[in-house]
Formats: structure tokens, sequence, C-alpha cells
């Protein structure tokens, strides 16, 4: 996606199309800075302007301002980075309107293998019961909009008030945003591309040569299950440190009541 100096640079379809792998094959091709949604799990402001951003854009959420992001707001995101994959694509034709200048490289997957993926390795993911405990116990407390964050995006994407909903959109939402981009792109900035189609398609529309490597193949859900397995570790271990004093305070004045009934009388 375009840079705050309206450079060029590309983005992909939905999540879940081979976006880990399209976003290493960019970053061999030269572009200075890819963003792909693991990054963001390390980024507890990206959350914030992510969270800020599906209220600003989904009329389905409670919270929806009615008020889109403009090109400077995005630019708090992605000012750094000359191509996005991954999870930009939830936001669309609103970023397309942003960034009209950008290429865009739409990834088609097959439907079932797509909702198949998504499914096991999002939604399952966001609303799983140790989900449910991190966004109503764990990020308060840490003041991480990640949780949140995430669930809106993805109710966003499928037009969806919960996750049963989203699931039984799933197939409108996908066609919905194939159609979408492809109406709203110039034909001369779109390339629809097949994962397994190779440099070739993506090298030419991008006016890069051919790198002299394979094209990449990341395993995409194992790297997201391992990051998102580390950041729980880590915000459980940092809420613990958090309530330590105040549990360690509680405690302490449970034994001086204690002590003052058994030597008070």
């Amino acid at each position: 996606m375009a840079g705050p100096a309206g450079d060029e640079g590309p983005r992909n379809g939905s999540s879940r199309t081979g976006s880990a792998s399209l976003a290493e094959a960019l970053e061999i091709l030269g572009y200075d800075g890819v963003y792909h949604g693991v990054k963001a799990i390390d980024s507890p402001e990206d959350w914030k302007i992510f969270d800020r951003a599906a209220d600003a854009t989904f009329p389905v959420l409670p919270g929806y301002t009615g008020k889109s992001f403009t090109q400077e707001e995005w630019n708090e995101l992605y000012a750094p980075y000359e191509a996005t994959t991954d999870m930009a694509s939830v936001f669309g034709t609103h970023l397309i309107k942003a960034y009209p200048d950008a290429k865009v490289v739409l990834t088609i997957r097959d439907f079932d293998k797509w909702f198949k993926s998504m499914d096991e390795n999002v939604l399952q993911q966001l609303w799983s019961p140790a989900a449910n405990f991190s966004v109503n116990v764990i990020e308060p407390i840490l003041g991480s909009r990640a949780g949140p964050a995430s669930r809106k995006m993805m109710l966003g994407l499928f037009q969806a008030k919960n996750v049963d909903e989203a699931r039984s959109k799933a197939r409108e939402a996908y066609d919905r945003h194939h159609r979408e981009i492809q109406e709203c792109v110039p034909a001369d900035q779109l390339l629809l591309y097949r994962m397994g189609e190779g440099w070739g398609p993506l090298c030419e529309f991008l006016g890069r040569p051919v790198p002299d490597v394979e094209f990449p193949r990341v395993n995409e859900a194992a790297a997201l299950k391992a990051k998102i397995a580390e950041k729980v570790k880590r915000d459980m271990s940092s809420a613990a440190l958090t309530l330590a004093p105040y549990v360690l305070g509680v405690g302490a004045l449970g034994i001086a009541y204690l002590a003052a009934r058994q030597y008070g009388g």
C-alpha cells in the first residue's frame, strides 16, 4: 500500500490466502518493509489503531462512528512500509480510497480451503475460552486492544454481529470482498494472483526482475499459532507482575486481620 508520500506499493486479498508467502516474496523483490499481520501481534499501539479503524469502518459494530480513516490516519500505521498484506485486506475498499495510486495484488484461493483455514486459525482462536479470558481479564489489566480489535475486524469483514453469524455469512463475505476490490481498482493497478503461479505474473505486474530463488512457501498457520502462543504466555506473565503488588497487599491485609483476631482477643 502507498506510503505517506504517495509512493506506489502493493497489497493483497483476504487474510488466509497465502499472505505470509506473498509478504516474504515482496521482501525478496526489494520492497522496503512489508507489513504482515504477524507483526501486529507484538505491537500494542498498532492494535489501538486497528481498533479505532474498525469502529470508523464497519456499521455492524456497536461503536461505529461513520468517520472513515483518512490517509493521514492510516499513515500512523503504514508510513514506514512500502507494502502491506493480510490484515489490511479487512479494510478493503476503504484503504484503496485512501491510497488511490496503490497497486493491488488480489490473491485468489478456493473458498472451501480458505474458509477452513480462516475458521480453524482465526475464528476458533479468537472466540475460544482462552481468548474470552484474555479479552475479559488479561487485556484490560495490560491496557491491550489486540483481542477486541481482532474480533471487531472479523465481524466487520463478515458484516456479522457474532461469530456464528460470521460463519453463516462467510461465502457472501468472500464473494463481496473480491467483487468490490475488482470494481474499485483500475485494471492496470490490479493483479488477480493464485498462489502457485510463481514469480512470473507478480514480477511482470510490479515491474521487478524475476529472482534467482524459488517462490517462498511459508507455513502461515504454524507461524501464526506459535506467535500467538508466545504472546499469550508473555501477556499472562505481564498481568501476573502487574497484579502482584495488589495480590500481596490483599494477602498482607488478611494476615494482619488474622493476627489481630488471634492476639487481640
